[in-house]
């Protein structure tokens, strides 16, 4: 994780010298280097100019020249370097530390679209829990989150049923289809839960700091999401693939079998959380994070217009608490 300067507003001082001397320091070798390269072919034709070299007790001749071209030669291979702005964390905890840090801004916008606002949550329960125990610098804070809509029908997460068995294959095999039950608790154990304890830590943070401004408005997308998606005050965003899995499932006294997309195991490698940094100094890099905020932008404007018929959460905006007057 790169090192930023005081408030979290970019690199430090001494990362930008850093970046600027690893861009600049091939280059001038090099030159360096094919300057004393051609002093030394100079000195073995020009004998005055060689005669002054030695006299100078500076290197000269054919054995400057070589050393020089071997060393030139030496570091023209391209090095293997970490590109600023780029995160690859391999658990989840980083990537709560990049939401801790966001949160020591004075105005704090969160950005996520995923299934149920299971990961989220976990991420937001210590910078909110935090502002709910004292006050902060913070005067604004802003969530716009993006979630499935559990009330059609859906593939993934779906349900699981046995195949009929190919020939002598022990082998079971299963088709995928929706699962009303499944989309159902989904519902009661995570969407609503979820919304109702993010409800709950907003009410406590507005109770003790009652002059920040805080909005936060839940949309529910027709789209399944392939991976969850963090933007943290439109300057870093971070990704992570859902896997897909089969699980049995006990639900209301009956079992059954789903095709879940788990939201915390770690399948795929070391790589768990994929991130870019806007401020980043690489052009590659701002462009996919520009990317990635613009598909959510796009999206969160779409989903202002197109509302589910049937919404999984019938009061997707939060809305500061009524405070009780102190006379009754």
């Amino acid at each position: 994780m790169s090192s930023r300067s005081p408030g979290g507003n970019g690199p430090s001082r001494l990362d930008r010298i850093r970046y600027t001397l690893s861009e600049w320091k091939p280059r001038l070798v090099k030159s360096l280097l094919a300057l004393v390269a051609a002093l030394g072919v100079a000195a073995e034709l020009i004998e005055p100019l060689g005669n002054a070299l030695k006299g100078q007790q500076l290197l000269g001749g054919s054995f400057a020249a070589l050393i020089a071209l071997v060393l030139f030669d030496a570091i023209s291979e391209p090095e293997s370097k970490e590109i600023p702005g780029v995160y690859v964390f391999a658990d989840r905890n980083k990537l709560h530390d990049e939401f801790r840090e966001a949160f020591e801004a004075r105005r704090v916008r969160v950005d996520f679209s995923g299934f149920t606002m299971e990961t989220l949550l976990e991420a937001l329960a210590v910078p909110l829990g935090k502002m709910a125990d004292r006050e902060v610098r913070t005067v604004e804070l802003k969530l716009c989150l993006i979630i499935a809509h559990l009330n059609l029908p859906m593939g993934l997460p779906g349900g699981l049923v046995p195949a009929p068995r190919n020939g002598d294959s022990e082998t079971t095999r299963f088709y995928f289809r929706d699962s009303p039950e499944n989309r159902e608790r989904m519902r009661e154990e995570f969407t609503e839960r979820n919304w109702s304890r993010l409800k709950a830590l907003l009410n406590q943070v507005q109770d003790r700091n009652p002059h920040m401004t805080i909005s936060c408005e839940v949309r529910e997308s027709p789209q399944i999401p392939e991976r969850k998606m963090y933007i943290l005050n439109q300057e870093r965003v971070f990704t992570t693939p859902y896997g897909i899995e089969p699980h049995n499932i006990d639900w209301r006294g009956s079992a059954y079998e789903i095709l879940d997309t788990p939201g915390f195991a770690p399948l795929y490698g070391r790589a768990r959380y994929i991130g870019w940094d806007l401020r980043s100094k690489s052009r590659s890099t701002k462009q996919i994070a520009e990317h990635h905020m613009e598909c959510h932008r796009n999206l969160w404007k779409k989903l202002a217009e197109i509302k589910p018929e049937r919404p999984v959460i019938s009061d997707p905006r939060w809305t500061r608490p009524r405070r009780q007057d102190a006379s009754s």
